[in-house]
């Protein structure tokens, strides 16, 4: 297979969290992730979220076995085997998982369930290219995007397109640069799980958890009060000590 075949989730919580470095297998496909030990059949990362995984250190790539080789903690043989519970999906995140896709070289490709799964808040931004307030607001999203991330990895953007075809969705993602994720173009109308939150103008910026209660709205008793006054709720929510 292509792409990383986790094996199984890992309990790490009694090892402090450490550098995110990028790993890449024999295939060429990499992901971000802490090292935190191996013995001699498997390696134990943990990603930013703090999920963990096992990974077959013959599928690493030559240069990442040496790394691990160099610098992993060494855990006694077969020690790395025993799988922690797996992470409960939100109701949410239920709904939209195999759905979404991002801009990846200026094509849109699936985005992967693992990348979700975890995940506790979404900021579901229905927005279009055709619509002169959003493409006014999307720079400042944008902006604020990876600081959002930092504070709080378990947080993503959803993009909810109201363009008028998938085209002017993906020219729409490319021309912004848009790191976020999307619901797939032909899934958008049918998704009630989403469009539940879409209101009735756009751009409109809903901050919900992962199991859909909303947290912050576009939207505030039927009166519209515009995606500014949800980022700030969001990066207020994400502030140290909040």
């Amino acid at each position: 297979m292509k792409y990383f075949a986790w094996l199984a989730a890992l309990s790490l919580t009694a090892v402090a969290f450490g550098k995110l470095e990028t790993w890449t297998n024999l295939d060429g496909k990499s992901m971000e992730a802490e090292l935190v030990s191996a013995d001699d059949n498997h390696v134990s990362f943990r990603k930013a979220d703090g999920s963990g995984y096992l990974y077959p250190f013959a599928k690493l790539s030559e240069a990442d076995q040496k790394r691990v080789r160099e610098s992993a903690p060494t855990a006694p043989a077969g020690s790395l085997t025993a799988p922690a519970a797996p992470v409960q999906a939100g109701k949410l995140t239920s709904e939209i998982v195999g759905k979404l896709v991002t801009l990846k070289s200026n094509t849109l490709a699936p985005f992967g369930r693992e990348n979700v799964m975890g995940a506790k808040y979404y900021a579901l931004y229905f927005s279009a290219q055709w619509c002169p307030p959003c493409r006014g607001f999307t720079p400042e999203l944008v902006n604020a995007y990876k600081d959002l991330k930092a504070a709080q990895p378990g947080f993503e953007v959803i993009f909810v397109s109201n363009d008028n075809s998938k085209d002017d969705m993906q020219t729409y993602m490319s021309e912004y640069k848009m790191p976020w994720p999307a619901i797939r173009f032909d899934a958008v109308e049918s998704l009630s799980a989403i469009q539940r939150y879409s209101g009735d103008g756009i751009p409109n910026l809903v901050f919900v958890t992962a199991d859909g209660e909303i947290l912050s709205s576009s939207y505030v008793g039927g009166n519209y009060v515009g995606p500014r006054k949800v980022l700030r709720d969001i990066q207020k929510k994400f502030a140290p000590g909040s």
